[in-house]
């Protein structure tokens, strides 16, 4: 068990659903570990009110699949989960820290009143992307303290809301991506994608320039995984819903690890496979330029180019003596410099030091 200086913190963390998503798969991370080194750790999520007066179509099954539910069936949460509609003062518990992770609970934490804690929003994106609601967008100027998981999405916040950020990256959980001392390089080799209907995931041009590296590569294949992938029609490969259990597995049996998003938040998947030594093909989208140094750690191309990123694939492909360095250097260095004791750490110096503030990307050291 560990605290700070002794000090142990109620920190309450705020979802909108509970259901599987990057973001939400990050925070309950947070919750677990902050849990385990002596702080009380919540989670609170507001979902409305749930219309059980309806009774078609609403089963249990849907709702915990919707995460309308207080209770997480794809994660071991080790933490109390409390549902808050509304986000109302008078059912959120008072506290030390209480912590937005999206969008549409900013304006909400920030409403509320000082003994539910101080205020945090622990941004994972600019989700400005893709989100069009105004709400989205002046909630980054909200009176929060920012934590971001990325320097690009600290430039924003300093460059359009004039907002000084904290940088602290989190981890891929290293534990569950075991590190096996060999691992086998195929020739050819076998391309793994997870898939998305989000457009700026960039899925399209990671199709098309898979296709257009296989016309030089004869042999070379590729599979999908995520939640997306029930029902996709497609002649390639088809992993599926992965569970957590069978993700260390399922990125030592491919090769190269195809990601081409238009820009993305941070990129653990990215992250995971490199820790599993399969080398990396991104775009520059972002959260790559934290891990994807082209040539050292990843070959790394610019977003909405499939050619390009077609042409590293290639690359990877033919010559097995760049794809077992660029592997092997890319996983030591993840396993080395992005690990959730240092996230932590972060995290806490921010919950208790104000001076860390001090413009774009601020280390969370004091």
């Amino acid at each position: 068990m560990r605290m700070i200086a002794g000090r142990k913190l109620r920190i309450q963390f705020v979802l909108p659903f509970l259901n599987l998503t990057g973001g939400n798969k990050c925070v309950l991370e947070y919750a677990n570990r902050l849990q385990a080194r002596g702080h009380d750790v919540w989670l609170i999520f507001d979902y409305p009110d749930i219309p059980f007066w309806k009774p078609r179509g609403f089963s249990l099954t849907k709702l915990r699949d919707w995460g309308a539910l207080p209770w997480v069936n794809w994660f071991d949460a080790r933490v109390p989960v409390v549902r808050c509609p509304g986000l109302k003062d008078c059912c959120v518990p008072d506290a030390d820290v209480v912590l937005a992770t999206c969008w549409s609970n900013a304006h909400q934490v920030a409403a509320l009143s000082p003994g539910k804690g101080r205020k945090f929003y622990l941004i994972q994106a600019y989700e400005t992307d893709w989100i069009k609601d105004p709400a989205c967008e002046t909630g980054y100027g909200l009176p929060l303290w920012h934590i971001v998981n990325a320097s690009w999405v600290g430039r924003i916040m300093w460059e359009r809301f004039q907002k000084p950020s904290v940088k602290v990256i989190p981890a891929a959980s290293f534990e569950q991506y075991e590190l096996r001392p060999t691992r086998e390089f195929r020739q050819p080799p076998r391309c793994l994608m997870q898939y998305h209907t989000v457009s700026e995931k960039g899925v399209p041009d990671g199709i098309r320039a898979f296709e257009l590296a296989a016309r030089e590569v004869p042999g070379m294949t590729l599979a999908f995984y995520g939640l997306r992938t029930t029902g996709l029609q497609t002649p390639h490969r088809i992993a599926g819903v992965v569970p957590e259990s069978g993700m260390c597995d399922l990125y030592y049996d491919h090769d190269i690890f195809i990601w081409s998003s238009l820009r993305e938040g941070l990129g653990t998947p990215c992250i995971e496979a490199m820790a599993c030594k399969c080398a990396v093909a991104t775009t520059d989208n972002g959260g790559s330029e934290e891990f994807a140094f082209h040539e050292q750690t990843a070959l790394v191309s610019p977003p909405k180019n499939p050619e390009a990123l077609a042409a590293n694939i290639v690359r990877l492909a033919k010559d097995m003596a760049l794809r077992r360095r660029l592997a092997e250097t890319g996983c030591d260095w993840v396993r080395k410099n992005i690990t959730w004791d240092m996230a932590c750490d972060g995290l806490e110096h921010c919950f208790t030091n104000d001076t860390l503030w001090k413009g774009p990307n601020s280390p969370a050291q004091p």
